[in-house]
């Protein structure tokens, strides 16, 4: 196989969120031993992932919008000084700007890979032309979940262009105490608790989760529901769940960016998503030991095993929820099987060395086969 000397990542993305977290876990698995460069736009959004990306040892370029015309040049002439042997992009909807795909292309890049994160969800039939316009420079496809995958081959992309890639992320270094997670939430040692992580959007569906508050309330009184995060739906939710007369059991904790050793403070994590590609923060919460009650959707349904490792519930079924979050809640035994199980899982499927390694194999599989051609010229 042949290896990569040096890779470029590439995002559009104006809020890469979990998306940036991904490519930073390949960052790390490839800084040192090939050359490493990370692109991303200039925006406040995005400058904690070239920061980070910078801080693991990687080159790192701050971009302009697509549309600015310094654009093309700041890609192109960066990748002359810096040759890349992978250029890899990375999407989440599939309404970004791949600008940047077709300048790695024509800078001469030998493979140009694109990791879908979420699965395709627009009816345009303008956006669609759009996307296969803007995947025709890639080599390969990956897809971070194979339901995700399906997603886009059901509006036509080939399958052999396609490689899942399942999301992976790497060990915590350090944990924090329990006590000390629950002081720093503002929690008594002994409440119950569930939490969930993630920006507050219609994508994450907290809103399904407060609507099962009450139910659980009744049973739970002491409970409290910590939503870390923040984003455009929070004014929504703190007024739904003080007109279901639960706010104070519903804590709305902000963005942490300790929030993976906040983890610790919880009994159960819950994910109530509309649609996910493979949620980084379920992840985290499986690393953690936890029981992950999530809805049934792409993504959630190849890493919560119902009934092992968690629960699957139906997604706009709060009652659905509640009672799986309930039964965890009141059954110590149950949480301590399903969270071990899901740790078992993790260890088993999802860190980051094996999607590094995964990813590798995409790299050498293409460059092997970019090379070929002109190694058959040589000797010809």
């Amino acid at each position: 196989m042949a290896e990569p000397r040096s890779i470029c990542f590439y995002t559009p993305s104006m809020d890469p969120s979990g998306m940036g977290a991904h490519m930073l876990d390949l960052v790390a698995a490839f800084a040192g031993t090939v050359d490493v460069s990370v692109m991303a736009r200039a925006v406040p959004r995005t400058q904690w992932l070239l920061d980070r990306a910078e801080e693991l040892g990687a080159r790192t370029l701050s971009l302009p919008s697509p549309r600015d015309p310094r654009f093309g040049p700041r890609v192109t002439g960066f990748l002359a000084a810096h040759p890349a042997d992978v250029f890899h992009c990375h999407v989440g909807t599939g309404s970004e700007n791949w600008d940047g795909v077709r300048l790695g292309r024509s800078a001469g890049c030998p493979v140009v890979v694109q990791t879908q994160h979420l699965p395709y969800a627009l009816s345009s039939p303008r956006r669609r032309q759009a996307y296969f316009s803007a995947i025709a420079p890639v080599d390969r496809l990956v897809a971070v979940s194979a339901g995700l995958r399906r997603t886009y081959e059901r509006i036509g992309v080939p399958a052999e262009l396609f490689t899942t890639v399942a999301n992976g992320i790497a060990p915590l270094a350090r944990r924090m105490p329990r006590a000390e997670a629950r002081r720093a939430l503002g929690l008594d040692a002994e409440q119950p608790v569930v939490l969930t992580v993630g920006r507050l959007t219609h994508m994450k569906a907290q809103w399904q989760l407060v609507d099962a508050v009450p139910d659980l309330v009744a049973r739970f009184p002491r409970l409290a529901v910590v939503l870390l995060g923040d984003g455009p739906l929070r004014e929504a939710l703190v007024e739904q769940a003080g007109a279901l007369g639960v706010a104070s059991a519903v804590r709305f904790a902000g963005h942490r960016p300790d929030a993976r050793l906040l983890l610790a403070a919880a009994d159960v994590f819950v994910l109530p998503s509309r649609y996910e590609g493979m949620s980084l923060a379920a992840l985290e919460a499986m690393e953690a030991g936890l029981p992950v009650v999530a809805t049934r959707v792409v993504g959630s349904e190849e890493m919560v095993v119902d009934g092992v490792t968690g629960a699957l519930v139906r997604f706009g079924r709060p009652a659905e929820l509640a009672a799986a979050l309930a039964r965890l809640l009141a059954d110590p035994g149950l949480r301590r099987r399903q969270g071990a199980a899901g740790r078992c899982r993790y260890l088993a499927g999802f860190t980051r060395d094996r999607m590094a390694r995964e990813t590798a194999v995409v790299y050498e599989e293409l460059l092997e086969a970019a090379l070929r051609p002109a190694l058959t010229g040589s000797r010809s």
